[in-house]
């Protein structure tokens, strides 16, 4: 439910958007608003104070965005917790920063404002049209209220305006733009001896007491993942569609009651005669193709045909040669004008000049077929599906209010969505934070397992796995990481020791022929060592995607070459191979050979990155001038 709305809300805005609807979002950092003020702030910013639950759930929700990031390539090891929760504390205090300066600085939405923000929410329209029942039941349901909802999206709109006065001064001028085109089209020629680290894994010997203390070092990397066991209760509209046993009568009468969903829809064809409106058109062109269409209406009236007065005045080139036919018309193809009034229309009715977005239109009904009801027998399984459905759906939404509250309200059994739900406890095995079977085979599901409130003990939250199935769970069995002994990995230590030990003797062999280059000696005649191979690659861009990517970034880090010496460097590649590398020449971009469109898209992108930059040095400032401190970190 809540995965519908994200699609729709984006930025500052859509941040404050989903943290009004959405529960666990609605409790955030509930603890600044109860704390009796014995418990000291992890930082101060102007009158906000951040304490260590709002700290968390922020490291929390970061954990979160990487999961997401990173998918099923994600693992802990990635990242280092410490650095992760100070980026987490980082980007809070930059929040509070920037209300500070709201509250300082009299930012100010008007009601206007935000009325209109909120009238242009996906999640709150029916029909194309703002829905004030449907707005004010969707906060009803999250526990949100109308005043509360409507202050933060004018916070959000006041962010928005500090902002603006911030990146709205950047300034990008001809001569940044042809710079960033010299730099970003620049080639460079490079060829690179290579020293293949297979060529000397065979010479290399290792010895035990190396190993024990590779083992000994390394540890961390040799080590079983954390697995978990769970018990888990889910709420399932397919589930529910499944108990659902209606009889003949009831088919019966939800047939009858229902055959517009069962009908095979007729059709509508349609002839127009178009007089096109630019829409910058002035008032004078408007009223000009105006009077002529009437012109033609008053013919028609007359008598005259239809398709010869479309094939001379219409607009609509395409459908001008046949006689104004446009086929078959399906919803939504013509858009809500021409179809409201072919809707008045008889087969053979040509209506009034209707204006649209195109200009005007004279529009003819050519044919019309009914939508027919198909017989019971043939589509007695399409009625059983939807009966079940409704039926399912309405039990569905009734029981997810109370399969959320029974969740909250008990967070350390799942007892209680049996005993009130009548739902069953089910359970699944050998789960990792990459791989599962069966309700684990969802990222969501094995995010939840592994989150460090469900670990300590606890359920999860309800996790939306999709829009009808709903899932709470909790640790059966949790296996934390183990270090493997050194007999069952030892062969794996061997190779780690075996492959440095090579690399550092490719370095040596390297680092030699590096001096013979830099002496005069030419790769080619250096290529000729045994274990060496040259490898001309020629100019290359930054983004060459044939060549190594270390490769690419050592050879844009190199000194130009000069007139008549060329530039070497010695680098280690993805795959432990050594290369020595030689820069012989740099041809810059040529400005003469950027185009408009190219200048355009260069200064958007500089923009952005201006910005961007801009934005974190105001933050910078703000934070010295605003009084950020850390009292826990002086304690």
């Amino acid at each position: 439910m809540l995965d519908r709305l994200r699609v729709h809300v984006k930025g500052w805005l859509g941040v404050v958007i989903l943290i009004m609807i959405s529960i666990p979002f609605a409790l955030f950092g509930l603890q600044n608003y109860t704390n009796g003020g014995s418990e000291t702030p992890v930082a101060v910013v102007g009158d906000y104070k951040i304490y260590q639950a709002e700290a968390n759930n922020a490291y929390q929700n970061r954990v979160v965005e990487l999961k997401e990031k990173f998918g099923d390539q994600y693992s802990a090891d990635l990242f280092d917790e410490e650095a992760v929760r100070q980026e987490s504390l980082t980007r809070l205090v930059q929040e509070k920063l920037v209300l500070q300066t709201i509250l300082d600085d009299g930012y100010a939405a008007s009601d206007k404002a935000v009325l209109n923000v909120i009238s242009q929410i996906d999640a709150f329209q029916k029909d194309g049209q703002f829905d004030k029942t449907t707005y004010e039941q969707l906060l009803q349901t999250q526990g949100v209220t109308t005043s509360s909802f409507v202050e933060n999206v004018r916070l959000g709109i006041e962010r928005e305006q500090f902002i603006n006065s911030i990146i709205e001064s950047s300034f990008i001028d001809d001569s940044e733009i042809e710079e960033f085109y010299r730099l970003s089209n620049q080639t460079r020629d490079i060829k690179y001896l290579s020293l293949p680290l297979t060529s000397v894994m065979n010479d290399v010997a290792v010895t035990d007491e190396e190993i024990q203390d590779n083992y000994a070092k390394n540890k961390h990397l040799y080590t079983t993942a954390e697995e978990a066991s769970i018990d888990y209760v889910e709420l399932s509209l397919a589930n529910l569609m499944s108990e659902v046993e209606p009889t003949e009568e009831e088919l019966l009468a939800f047939y009858e009651s229902e055959q517009q969903s069962f009908s095979m829809a007729g059709h509508r064809r349609a002839s127009h005669i178009l007089f096109e409106v630019p829409t910058d058109s002035s008032e004078v062109e408007f009223e000009n193709k105006r009077v002529l269409a009437e012109q033609v209406l008053t013919r028609l009236r007359a008598g005259e045909s239809f398709a010869a007065l479309a094939k001379d005045f219409s607009d609509d080139i395409g459908s001008a040669k046949i006689g104004g036919d446009l086929g078959i018309i399906t919803d939504g193809m013509m858009g809500t004008e021409f179809e409201k009034t072919l809707e008045t229309l008889n087969e053979g009715d040509v209506s009034d000049v209707i204006q649209t977005t195109y200009g005007y239109q004279i529009i003819k009904l050519t044919s019309k077929e009914s939508d027919k009801v198909q017989p019971y027998d043939e589509v007695k399984n399409k009625v059983k599906e939807l009966f079940s459905s409704n039926i399912a759906a309405e039990k569905f939404y009734q029981m997810a209010e109370r399969f959320a509250e029974l969740s909250f309200e008990n967070p350390d059994s799942l007892d209680p969505l049996v005993d009130k739900l009548g739902l069953s406890i089910q359970h699944q095995a050998n789960i990792t934070t990459t791989n599962g079977d069966g309700v684990a085979a969802f990222s969501k599901v094995r995010q939840a397992i592994f989150n460090e409130e469900v670990l300590a003990g606890n359920n999860s939250d309800v996790i939306e796995v999709d829009s009808e199935y709903l899932v709470v769970l909790r640790i059966n069995q949790y296996n934390t990481k183990e270090v493997m002994p050194l007999e069952s990995v030892k062969n794996k230590v061997e190779l780690a020791v075996k492959t440095d030990k090579a690399i550092d003797l490719l370095n040596k062999k390297g680092s030699g022929l590096l001096t013979q280059a830099q002496s005069g000696v030419s790769l080619k005649e250096l290529s000729s060592q045994e274990g060496v191979t040259l490898e001309d690659i020629g100019p290359v861009t930054r983004n060459e995607r044939l060549a190594s990517t270390i490769l690419l970034r050592e050879a844009f880090s190199m000194p130009h070459p000069t007139a008549d010496k060329p530039s070497f460097m010695l680098s280690t590649l993805e795959n432990g191979d050594v290369a020595l590398i030689e820069l012989s020449k740099v041809t810059d971009g040529d400005k003469d050979d950027l185009t408009e469109a190219s200048r355009e898209s260069f200064k958007e992108f500089l923009a952005r990155l201006t910005n961007e930059v801009t934005l974190a040095a105001s933050l910078a400032d703000l934070s010295v001038n605003t009084g950020v401190a850390f009292p826990k970190k002086s304690e």
